[in-house]
């Protein structure tokens, strides 16, 4: 940084290849300001790079660079280029040389001997023109900051006033993370004035078991600049209970992207984290209860579908078709309802880890190839076509593998129009098995596509049947094979929708 002059003392910058030349210049001006001598050019260009000066007196003729040379060099800086330069010369003021000096940004020119009145005259107006020159930048500078001071005030007024203002309570901290200042909602919560607030992570005001955690992330954030983000408990004065509050904080950054300080704001989420847990609460008493339900369905579906066999073999040649057509829906009604048990089995079995495998290896080819032929058989209104290679060898549980493409290849026919050809190809690719289901159905919505493997998410809700599990079974039996399964689809427009499964050859 360069040095900068005193108000009530110039620097007037001398230039002379002679000593004795010097020594009269500083005896002359040295009540004017203070005189800093250099013997070269190259010297008074480093003093120019350190400070700054009221006037140079330059000595035209110098070996090395001469007065005119510096004097341009002095000129291209924009630094110096407006310090007024007075030479000093011992030749006649002929007309070339004159011209020369003022082409280089002289002011005036001064001959040796020079008179030390006239000489003094001539510095002391450029010295004083500095000085007040000087005086108008302190001046302004200092309205600058008066002005900019004012502004901090009146802006730090209007953000305690908006702070007081929030319901929420909002704290300041500098880019240390020392916590400053709390507002109105806090000091109400806490019982504390606004500036204690400084150990808000550490003190009783916080959850004992929330306190160390907190003030660590809070470390981190202040550390890395990084936004904080965390779930705590605040205790409230005036019942003495706690509350669960979201902390959110941003840092204030300058032009530069220097954090110059904190925003940090906790926002109560007791009531919202209250529901929450007891819509899991609910959510688990759910699952039990599905699961205690679907184990009691069991036995008595299954005695019905016997009983169902039974009367089919007894009676059934001497049924009319009346009653034998009502055996026969019965059936298959009892045979939908044991589906949708065992549905509901499996999915309470993914969701306790429970749904295990039976691993062994086998050829897939003939488990899509049956899977098919007993779908065709069930639905002639829809063209199933089957694309594999000759045999695609992998371990895993057929079983559930073969589950896993009923539900596939089941909802591509549900959703597809009469006619409509369902396509299901296999191929190895890069170590993996491939499975792709494609149909011209209806299409899912785009703002389906994410939930449709969540449990009971349906595409186009129940107007087409089902519970809205197979999906999700069909995702935990993948998943537990090591593989993924997604789906694509342009949307409603009638271009359909495209399962993909993707599995390693070992599960």
């Amino acid at each position: 940084m360069p040095v900068q002059p005193e108000l009530s003392r110039a620097r007037i910058l001398v230039v002379d290849d002679h000593a004795p030349n010097l020594l009269t210049l500083e005896a002359t001006l040295g009540d004017l300001g203070e005189v800093v001598k250099a013997h070269s050019g190259e010297e008074a260009l480093l003093h120019l790079l350190r400070e700054d000066f009221a006037l140079i007196l330059l000595d035209v003729q110098m070996p090395g660079l001469d007065g005119f040379e510096t004097a341009r060099l002095i000129k291209e800086r924009e630094r110096s280029r407006f310090i007024p330069i007075i030479f000093l010369t011992a030749r006649s003021r002929d007309a070339s040389h004159v011209f020369r000096g003022y082409a280089q940004g002289a002011v005036d020119y001064v001959l040796k001997p020079f008179a030390p009145e006239i000489l003094r005259s001539k510095v002391a107006v450029f010295v004083e023109l500095f000085l007040k020159e000087e005086q108008l930048k302190r001046q302004e500078a200092l309205l600058r900051r008066r002005e900019r001071e004012a502004l901090e005030r009146e802006s730090a007024y209007r953000y305690r006033l908006l702070g007081d203002a929030m319901p929420l309570c909002v704290f300041a901290a500098g880019p240390d993370g020392r916590l400053r200042y709390g507002n109105r909602a806090w000091t109400e919560l806490s019982g504390l004035p606004s500036e204690a607030v400084e150990n808000l992570w550490r003190s009783e005001v916080m959850h004992p078991e929330d306190r160390e955690g907190v003030y660590a992330a809070w470390c981190h954030s202040v550390g890395t600049g990084q936004p904080f983000e965390v779930q705590f408990r605040l205790r409230c004065q005036r019942t003495q209970e706690f509350r669960w509050h979201l902390g959110r904080a941003v840092p204030e950054r300058n032009e530069r992207g220097r954090i110059t300080g904190w925003i940090i704001t906790a926002t109560d989420i007791d009531n919202q984290k209250r529901a929450e847990e007891e819509l899991a609460r609910a959510s688990v008493a759910k699952d039990a209860f599905l699961a205690a339900a679907s184990h009691e369905l069991r036995t008595p579906l299954a005695a019905a579908k016997m009983q169902v066999q039974l009367a089919q073999r007894k009676f059934g040649a001497e049924l009319t078709d009346g009653p034998r057509r009502a055996l026969e829906g019965l059936d298959r009604q009892v045979d939908r309802m044991t589906k949708l048990v065992s549905d509901l089995l499996d999915v309470s079995r993914l969701l306790t880890g429970r749904l295990s495998l039976e691993v062994e290896e086998f050829d897939l080819v003939p488990l899509l190839r049956t899977t098919c032929e007993r779908l065709q058989a069930l639905s002639t209104e829809h063209r199933l076509r089957l694309e594999t290679p000759e045999t695609l060898p992998m371990r895993g549980d057929s079983g559930r593998l073969e589950q896993v493409v009923t539900n596939l290849v089941a909802n591509a026919i549900r959703y597809s129009p009469q006619g409509g050809e369902v396509e299901l190809r296999a191929w190895f690719e890069e170590g993996n098995v491939v499975l792709q289901v494609r149909d011209q159905g209806i299409g899912i919505p785009a703002e389906k596509l994410p939930v449709i493997f969540e449990r009971f998410g349906q595409a186009h809700g129940a107007r087409y049947g089902g519970l809205g599990l197979g999906l999700t079974i069909s995702q935990g039996i993948i998943e537990q094979h090591g593989g993924r399964i997604w789906a694509e689809s342009r949307g409603v427009d009638g271009e359909g929708s495209t399962f993909h499964v993707c599995m390693p050859l070992q599960s």
